[in-house]
């Protein structure tokens, strides 16, 4: 016999013992323990990377709402200072005698149309005045830093101006609250009337 006859025979032999399984062990039952084990494993998987997805998505929310946040306060932060520059304006245009002779003065024509360009960047904005005009003390938008005499609980008089952005406070308006000394105009039957509506 030629010596790769004597090989191939051999390596049948040792094929026909490797797939030949051991007596004592029983064929049926371990591919099924084995198949039990792996859809065990599967399952762990994948509830770990559904786990791992919902981390993923609930982080980049953070990540997002972060960013805004971040962004918002940087916006606040500059609006806060362009009202301080606004409220100087509004006092130098208030100041400015109303009989001026110098009233076509292009210095003070300047000062004005700066004044002008400003509001309208607030305006772009979204930045809007917080009207007081014959309205009551609201401590949502009203920040009362004194009482003079006046009706209770009326505004009397604005120290410095209010603004919105959006729909949220960017700056509460200063204001003097009456302190009751003048009674309501109001008669009974006006008072009825606007406590039923």
């Amino acid at each position: 016999m030629s010596q790769d006859s004597q090989t191939t025979d051999q390596a049948e032999q040792q094929a026909d013992e490797v797939v030949e399984p051991a007596p004592d062990t029983d064929v049926s039952q371990a591919p099924a323990n084995e198949l039990e084990a792996l859809r065990e494993e599967s399952a762990r998987n994948y509830a770990g990377w559904q786990r791992a997805q919902a981390d993923y998505e609930n982080l980049k929310r953070r990540s997002a709402q972060d960013v805004r946040d971040r962004v918002q306060q940087s916006q606040r932060a500059i609006l806060l200072d362009l009202l301080d520059l606004a409220d100087d304006f509004e006092r130098a245009n208030r100041e400015a005698p109303a009989d001026d002779p110098n009233a076509d003065d292009p210095w003070r024509q300047g000062v004005e149309l700066i004044s002008q360009k400003l509001n309208a960047l607030l305006l772009r904005q979204q930045v809007k005045r917080i009207e007081t005009v014959e309205q009551s003390f609201d401590p949502e938008f009203h920040e009362a830093v004194g009482q003079l005499p006046g009706r209770h609980n009326e505004i009397v008089a604005v120290l410095r101006t209010g603004y919105t952005v959006g729909s949220r406070i960017l700056r509460a308006t200063q204001v003097m609250v009456g302190d009751g000394s003048i009674e309501s105009t109001d008669t009974p039957d006006e008072a009825a009337e606007e406590a039923t509506e």
